[in-house]
């Protein structure tokens, strides 16, 4: 299958005709047909059904062309982007971030950038962003520390500017928090998953979470969800509990989350930092933009 066999199956199905779409390409209607078979084939599933003058789609072939058109405008934008980058790779910067509270401090830093600065923003597994910023794949990332134990940058030839301090708070169900007054304790949350976002398999947040509970409070399971909005719906209805920075929650939370954001009697002074990190000895002067920008 290639991008061609995609853009001749969605022409085909907006004609309904491949001898329409043979006129249209100046191919053969047979050379046509050929291709969407050869198609067919691949994909182990009946496309088309075949009427005398004129085709129809089956159901596989209807979810077929849903993906093909998201897939073809997915390519146009990205070249359309790629085209759109400058040569002059001085001036491109590329960002790696690990979970929506970093984006909350993108978007605060990128706009004050020259307009000269062009930049790529992914989103990774702490542990990829650090392996990615070793290997020159990323100029810059998103990192917590601080937070039940302390990252040793240095150590690992890397250099951290603190761009944010916070204070971890609780999420719980507000249904749940009624039952539990106004000022809970953690110790009472214990028969509850804690449960955390991370969009690739990473033990970094597990092992930052228990670390931060210490010894005496034990949790049955701490669980990853593979989306925040996942994570939210859960701790919403009261099946599992999370962790948050205090003043970043304020401005992802919704009313319609219907969670309560607290820090009980028995979980102080978890106050933490988010750090840009990067390489020790990255000169790409878009970086050192960046870095004259938030210092």
């Amino acid at each position: 299958m290639n991008i061609d066999q995609i853009k001749l199956f969605i022409q085909v199905t907006e004609l309904g005709s491949f001898k329409k779409v043979a006129e249209q390409n100046y191919i053969s209607q047979r050379a046509v047909s050929q291709q969407m078979k050869k198609l067919e084939d691949e994909l182990g599933a009946q496309l088309f059904i075949r009427g005398h003058n004129s085709i129809t789609l089956t159901p596989a072939g209807k979810f077929f062309r849903e993906r093909c058109v998201t897939i073809t405008e997915l390519l146009d934008d990205t070249s359309s982007k790629v085209r759109d980058i400058s040569l002059d790779t001085q001036f491109l910067l590329s960002i790696g971030y690990f979970s929506p509270f970093d984006t909350v401090l993108i978007r605060n830093f990128i706009p004050k950038l020259p307009t000269t600065v062009q930049y790529s923003i992914s989103e990774e597994g702490p542990e990829h962003i650090l392996s990615d910023l070793l290997m020159d794949k990323l100029d810059c990332g998103m990192m917590m520390d601080n937070y039940g134990y302390k990252i040793d940058f240095d150590k690992q030839r890397l250099q951290a500017i603190t761009i944010h301090e916070d204070q971890m708070v609780i999420g719980i169900s507000k249904h749940l928090l009624k039952q539990l007054g106004t000022n809970p304790r953690l110790a009472d949350l214990q028969g509850l998953p804690v449960i955390y976002y991370n969009n690739e398999e990473s033990s970094y947040l597990k092992e930052s979470f228990l670390a931060s509970l210490g010894p005496k409070l034990k949790f049955a399971h701490v669980e990853r969800t593979t989306s925040y909005e996942q994570m939210q719906l859960l701790v919403s209805l009261g099946q599992a509990i999370s962790f948050y920075p205090q003043e970043l929650i304020r401005k992802l939370s919704t009313p319609a989350d219907q969670i309560a954001y607290v820090l009980p009697q028995d979980y102080q002074n978890q106050k933490f930092q988010f750090k840009l990190i990067y390489k020790k000895g990255n000169r790409n002067p878009a970086l050192r933009k960046l870095i004259s920008l938030l210092k």
